[in-house]
């Protein structure tokens, strides 16, 4: 009987533990946060990769796991196309852990999403004009980047949308009939870019042209 009353004793108080584990997980050691983070990744669920890295940085903040999860999850928000918080990551790696042999690799990860996020944010002349200038600074500081051509050339292709948001903000002030605003939109174009490259138009709908500006 003695047995029993035990064994129930420590059946009541593993199905108690197994609970409170269930409704919150602390403490546990950096390996086990950093391979649920990589678990999670593996499946996409960034939103619950997200807390384990929470819980990692939290608990074990000078842990070497904590980096590389870091940069695990900003390549995987950027492969899910959620480029804010990728963008967050690689940012908080720069701040955290850039060093002169890597901080070239991790700008040219934030350039890409940024890159890749361009579509959402034709219109946004303050996105644009920060770009810009982001690609300019790393073409600047890092000529001999191995990532350098890969950069000109987001630097050509947002240097060509912004031109092609100016020609369409002047388009609006000639419909207006502000000449001022025109000129000063138009003396925005990069005329050398476009001739050197020959852009061509971006593709519109006629259903999403017809309320274009």
């Amino acid at each position: 009987m003695r047995v029993l009353w035990l064994s129930l004793a420590c059946a009541v108080l593993w199905l108690g533990c197994a609970k409170k584990g269930k409704d919150a997980i602390y403490n546990r050691p950096a390996i086990f946060w950093y391979q649920g983070i990589l678990r999670e990744i593996l499946f996409m669920n960034l939103e619950t990769a997200d807390n384990y890295y929470s819980s990692l940085q939290s608990e074990h903040i000078n842990s070497p796991l904590v980096p590389v999860a870091m940069l695990a999850l900003g390549q995987a928000h950027l492969k899910k196309k959620e480029f804010i918080l990728a963008e967050y990551y690689f940012d908080e790696y720069i701040k955290r852990f850039g060093n002169e042999s890597n901080v070239d690799y991790l700008k040219y990860l934030k350039l890409q999403a940024r890159y890749y996020s361009f579509k959402n944010h034709s219109k946004d002349q303050e996105f644009m004009s920060n770009t810009i200038g982001m690609l300019n600074d790393f073409v600047d500081k890092y000529p001999n980047s191995r990532f350098i051509n890969q950069v000109e050339y987001m630097q050509v292709k947002f240097i060509l949308g912004q031109n092609e948001l100016n020609r369409a903000i002047a388009n609006v002030y000639k419909k207006r009939h502000q000449k001022e605003g025109v000129k000063r939109y138009l003396e925005r174009v990069d005329e050398t870019l476009e001739k050197e490259t020959n852009p061509k138009k971006s593709y519109m709908p006629w259903y999403v042209a017809i309320f274009n500006w």
